[in-house]
């Protein structure tokens, strides 16, 4: 490898996501590098007010900052719903502070959300007796992702929310203003799925187990012969892709994309964005191909393109399936956590929401799914419940 600071850019590539739980394919992060995690303060609350629009925007912030400063190709990052996580070399140290510091004041001035955020030595969670290890999977031909293993990751998160761990906590920054969140985008209405239910699922090995692959490895095998094969799992069904022109909709990408700009620089941005989508709508209507963008493939690529499965020291998914598919997975689900295996949590809607991190409108973008009404945060709770009672046996 070339050096540390292209150190996971140069990693093996896993073409099928049944690896993603196989410790081979994972090579654990350099001993100078850093891990930043964020998380909403009382998002739960947030969700229950409706505003789970806001929480997922502001949760992905920190990750379109972080990859407007660096090639993204280089840096392992995951999205939780609620709050995000990604890993560092030394020499962005501090440019990730501003960029955490910056979604810090944007939380609070523009959402009146609290984001805690945290930068990490990784020598500091090795020396936990925990460590960070990352592989690269290939979701689509255009999107390479980011899994981890180890549990430094969830130790991290739960240093974060530690108040004696203030050491490592980031303070909001004045002049936010200056950090580069373009790219971020909240322009399309949920995806409803008129059949199916939409499951935001997460699963995480029984913490006493010494190998926990194979749980992992029977719950892929189990939702995949309940299921069907990946691609009809995938809840971002493209006809059921339709962009917004909505102003109240559009205002939560607005708030982040202008802050401290002014109203009119706002609503100046917000009829720019509506003149945009109605070009969108036509273009990608038409099937038009221009000399940078072909809008003939830009809605199939947004859902190749999307991060409905992951692995972050547990398999965290949001996929479609039909009422009596949930009910066989979820009894084998219910076996598993009455055997001790595992513990799981889960949240049911009829739609799946995006947050877009778009580089270039041809090919080039990356989307962020999340269930509708706050699909991980509900599932995380429901997953900690759970967990609780596990350690307790």
């Amino acid at each position: 490898m070339a050096s540390n600071t292209d150190f996971y850019k140069n990693l093996p590539i896993i073409e099928n996501f049944f690896d993603a739980s196989n410790q081979e394919n994972f090579y654990a992060l350099p001993d100078d590098w850093y891990v930043a995690v964020t998380d909403i303060v009382n998002s739960t609350g947030a969700i229950n007010k409706n505003r789970y629009k806001a929480v997922n925007i502001l949760g992905a912030s920190p990750i379109v900052g972080i990859c407007n400063v660096t090639d993204r190709n280089a840096i392992p990052f995951t999205f939780g719903g609620d709050g995000a996580s990604f890993c560092l070399p030394p020499h962005l140290l501090d440019e990730t502070r501003r960029i955490l510091g910056a979604s810090k004041t944007i939380g609070k001035t523009e959402y009146n959300l609290d984001l805690r955020a945290a930068i990490i030595p990784i020598s500091y969670i090795h020396e936990q007796g925990y460590s960070i290890q990352v592989a690269r999977y290939r979701a689509s031909e255009f999107y390479i992702q980011a899994i981890f293993s180890g549990g430094g990751l969830s130790f991290a998160e739960q240093l974060l929310k530690e108040t004696g761990s203030d050491k490592f906590h980031i303070p909001a920054l004045d002049n936010a203003h200056n950090v580069n969140f373009s790219g971020l985008e909240c322009r399309w209405q949920e995806v409803e799925q008129s059949q199916n239910e939409v499951i935001t699922l997460m699963v995480k090995s029984n913490p006493n187990i010494d190998h926990p692959q194979k749980i992992y490895e029977n719950v892929l095998q189990k939702m995949r012969t309940t299921f069907g094969f990946d691609n009809k799992t995938n809840p971002i069904n493209v006809p059921g892709l339709s962009m917004t022109l909505s102003f109240s909709k559009l205002m939560g990408e607005a708030r982040i994309r202008t802050h401290g700009q002014g109203w009119l620089k706002r609503i100046s941005y917000i009829l720019q964005v509506q003149l945009q989508t109605i070009i969108g709508k036509i273009l990608m209507a038409l099937n038009y191909k221009t000399l940078a963008t072909n809008w003939s493939l830009y809605k199939s690529d947004l859902a190749l393109n999307s991060d409905h499965r992951k692995f972050d020291d547990m398999l965290r998914v949001v996929i479609s399936g039909s009422r009596a598919q949930r009910k066989e997975f979820v009894n084998f689900l219910k076996q598993q956590f009455k055997e001790g295996n595992l513990a799981y949590g889960l949240h049911l809607s009829n739609a799946a929401m995006i947050t877009c991190m778009v580089f270039e409108y041809h090919r080039d973008h990356i989307h962020f799914v999340d269930g509708s009404g706050g699909g991980y945060v509900s599932a995380a709770q429901d997953l900690k419940k759970r967990l609780e009672i596990l350690k307790e046996d």
